[in-house]
């Protein structure tokens, strides 16, 4: 069974296809990064902790694909 986030990042991902988005990885980071900072005193540590690893996946994969 795929979790219901999962299942809505599909969706979403099916959604930016149908409208030829042209938002990459780097786009991504950047409107994250930009969330987190303007959310960030609400956030727990353990919340920070997670998205910050998110954050930095993203940004690996965005600068492997920058790379090749």
């Amino acid at each position: 069974m795929v979790h219901p986030v999962i299942q809505r990042f599909e969706i979403q991902a099916q959604l930016l296809d149908v409208q030829q988005s042209g938002a990459s990885l780097d786009d991504a980071v950047v409107r994250l990064a930009a969330w987190i900072g303007l959310a960030e005193d609400h956030l727990t540590e353990d919340d920070m902790a997670v998205l910050v690893e998110v954050g930095g996946v993203l940004y690996r994969e965005g600068l492997r694909k920058r790379q090749r």
